[in-house]
């Protein structure tokens, strides 16, 4: 609870420098991240992960076609590696098991941007992404047939994995300016992490990022008119 008051403190922090402006906008948003790590075949072959993303977004328009804002968002990030097993884990040789490797965060993207159109509207923001982990599992298959069947397993690793993760993104998109207040928007997006996962009591000797695209929808209300 007290990372989540610090996510929320920060936000309101960067509001309220300029709190009493004209051009604020809040909103909401939420789709859909894949996202993959970057130590390739140290967890197998691995596969995107499809996730969640949403949350709560603010802009603020300081000149007509630049802003800046932060959003707090609920970010599921992972991979899903294919492992293949040997005859040393009871498994015919060869065989494959998909694995699931979820680390699910509370990220306030920080951003800039630059904005243009009327009715129509396009725009590109980039920024950081400061996340606090809240959750982080591993998924173990079963294994058949074998000699030996491995049942399934579920892992809390949440108190390994690293707590902070920080990384920068890219976003462009556009939307439809319903009213002068009530904006739609679509959105895509880049995200690398710049730090570690992985740790020496979690995967160590390996340096593992996140890294992935996110597709967004959403609505943004404006506190004043035009």
């Amino acid at each position: 609870m007290q990372t989540t008051k610090k996510i929320f403190l920060l936000l309101l922090t960067f509001t309220s420098i300029t709190v009493n402006g004209q051009n604020h906008f809040w909103g909401v948003k939420s789709g859909v991240n894949y996202t993959n790590i970057t130590a390739k075949n140290a967890f197998g072959d691995e596969d995107f992960r499809t996730g969640l993303i949403v949350g709560i977004t603010y802009d603020y328009f300081f000149r007509k076609h630049f802003s800046i804002g932060a959003d707090v968002v609920y970010n599921q990030r992972g991979s899903m590696p294919n492992i293949i097993y040997d005859d040393n884990s009871g498994s015919p040789t060869g065989q494959k098991g998909i694995f699931k490797l979820n680390y699910d965060y509370v990220t306030v993207p920080l951003k800039v941007g630059y904005n243009y159109g009327t009715t129509f509207y396009r725009f590109a923001n980039i920024g950081l992404t400061p996340s606090i982990l809240v959750d982080a599992k591993t998924f173990i298959p079963s294994i058949v047939p074998a000699e030996t069947v491995l049942p399934a397993e579920i892992h809390n690793v949440k108190n390994r994995v690293n707590q902070f993760d920080i990384g920068g993104f890219v976003e462009i998109g556009g939307g439809y300016k319903f009213q002068n207040r009530l904006w739609g928007f679509l959105s895509f997006s880049y995200q690398h992490s710049l730090t570690t996962f992985t740790n020496l009591d979690y995967f160590a000797n390996i340096q593992a990022r996140h890294y992935g695209i996110s597709v967004n929808l959403g609505l943004k209300y404006a506190l004043s008119g035009e």
